[in-house]
C-alpha cells in the first residue's frame, strides 16, 4: 500500500504544472472620470514588476457597459514589451468614447493586463475596475454678439417708429 502511495504522488508530482505567480501592481491614475456625451476619455495607468524577474505584457482584455467603446491602442503603443525587475512604468493605457446621445449614468467596466515570464504567456497579471460618469450635456447660451446684435436692432427700430409716429 505504501508503494502504490509513493508511485502515485511520484506520478502526480511529475504531471503537475506549477504555478508561477507574477507579481505585478497595476494602479489607474483615477478610476472615474466624468464626462458628456460625445466625448472620449484618456485613463492613464501604472504598472509595476514587484516581483524581482522580468515580466513580459504580451496583451490586454477589456470589458465596459454599453454603449462605452474601449480603445486599447494605447496601451501598446505607450507600454513596452517587458518591465525590468522592479521597474514601474506610468502611460496612457486606454481610451473610452462616449457616444452621442448617451443616458446621463455611472457606466462601469474593467480593464487587465495578461503576459507572464515568457514571451508567449498570456496569464491574467492583474486588473482594475474603471467607471465612466456621463452627465447630461449643457443647453449652449446664445453668443453675446448675437444677443447683442438682436437687441440692438429692436432699440433702433422701436427708437424709429416712435419718431416716425
Amino acid at each position: 500500500m505504501r508503494l502504490r502511495l509513493l508511485f502515485v504522488g511520484v506520478c502526480l508530482s511529475l504531471f503537475a504544472r506549477t504555478a508561477q505567480a507574477v507579481p505585478i501592481t497595476f494602479t489607474l491614475g483615477s478610476s472615474l472620470l466624468t464626462t458628456t456625451p460625445g466625448a472620449t476619455l484618456t485613463f492613464t495607468g501604472t504598472l509595476t514588476e514587484t516581483g524581482g524577474s522580468t515580466t513580459f505584457l504580451n496583451g490586454d482584455s477589456f470589458n465596459a457597459m454599453a454603449p462605452l467603446i474601449v480603445n486599447d491602442t494605447p496601451f501598446f503603443l505607450n507600454f513596452p514589451l517587458s518591465l525590468s525587475p522592479f521597474q514601474p512604468f506610468t502611460a496612457a493605457m486606454f481610451m473610452v468614447t462616449v457616444p452621442a446621445g448617451t443616458a446621463p449614468g455611472l457606466y462601469p467596466g474593467t480593464f487587465a493586463v495578461l503576459g507572464g515570464t515568457a514571451a508567449t504567456a498570456s496569464s491574467l497579471l492583474a486588473s482594475q475596475p474603471f467607471a465612466v460618469s456621463v452627465t447630461p450635456s449643457a443647453v449652449p447660451e446664445p453668443t453675446t454678439g448675437l444677443l447683442l446684435l438682436l437687441g440692438s436692432s429692436a432699440f433702433f427700430t422701436a427708437r424709429r417708429r416712435l419718431v416716425r409716429g
